[in-house]
């Protein structure tokens, strides 16, 4: 990025965070407080009226779910609220020559941050009650949670430049991200399903990250040949994203 588009990315991004909590009473707080009343809310009716059960004998559910709902969170969450990334500042691009994607990034990293933020507060209360975890492995989840963050870049770059030309995007995409949620290892234990049904969720690319993250913070082994092929889809996801944006920049605005 030229040094240039490094400000105005800067600038952008200052924005997305201002304007996030702008008009709130308790403004940030609530990015602390929501991740954890979400988890007593999911851990109370998944443990007990579902009684939903994992692998890891010293494990509660409450911190299995934590350890794959909030890396899930930090990819849909910043897909969401980037559909509207260029739709939204239609002015913006009218007025002043800029890369179109600077305004997608900006999105997609200021929801990552908050999401990291709030998966920070999480991991601290799983500690505080009890539950062990291995930093050991930071590495390979700051390996699994960039992987998310390519993926989100690039599919942000897709449904901002299709939600131009086509406004129904965005209830397209919260659909999509839905039926992807139930196809991905969030909420249960791919390791209880059957060998055929692990095979068959394992293609799904988000599937290895959330595991690894998983398996990273429980001093677990990682599946790294699936790791690899969710970072090389990742890779070429962010460059059709980038490229499918480059190709509509010239017609845009005729459609903002």
């Amino acid at each position: 990025m030229k040094p240039a588009y490094r400000s105005v990315f800067r600038e952008l991004l200052r924005r997305e965070l201002g304007e996030r909590y702008r008009g709130s009473l308790l403004g940030v707080l609530w990015h602390l407080l929501l991740p954890l009343s979400q988890l007593l809310v999911l851990s109370w009716v998944f443990s007990h009226l579902l009684q939903a059960r994992t692998q890891f004998e010293n494990l509660s559910y409450a911190a299995f779910l934590a350890l794959g709902l909030w890396p899930w969170n930090l990819f849909s969450n910043a897909v969401s609220n980037s559909v509207a990334a260029l739709t939204g500042n239609a002015a913006l691009i009218g007025k002043i020559a800029l890369p179109h994607h600077l305004l997608v990034d900006a999105k997609v990293s200021a929801s990552v941050l908050l999401d990291l933020a709030g998966f920070a507060v999480v991991l601290l209360a799983l500690i505080l009650f009890g539950t062990q975890l291995h930093f050991s492995g930071l590495p390979v989840v700051l390996l699994s949670l960039i992987i998310l963050y390519i993926f989100a870049v690039g599919f942000a770059n897709i449904v901002a430049v299709l939600n131009v030309f086509l406004r129904d995007v965005g209830a397209a995409i919260s659909q999509l991200l839905s039926l992807l949620f139930f196809l991905t290892p969030v909420i249960y234990d791919l390791a209880q399903l059957p060998k055929t049904i692990q095979q068959l969720l394992l293609l799904n690319p988000f599937a290895a990250p959330i595991m690894s993250i998983r398996h990273a913070f429980l001093g677990l082994p990682i599946d790294w040949l699936h790791l690899g092929i969710s970072a090389l889809l990742a890779v070429v996801i962010a460059y059709i994203g980038f490229a499918l944006l480059r190709r509509a920049r010239p017609h845009l605005e005729d459609y903002l």
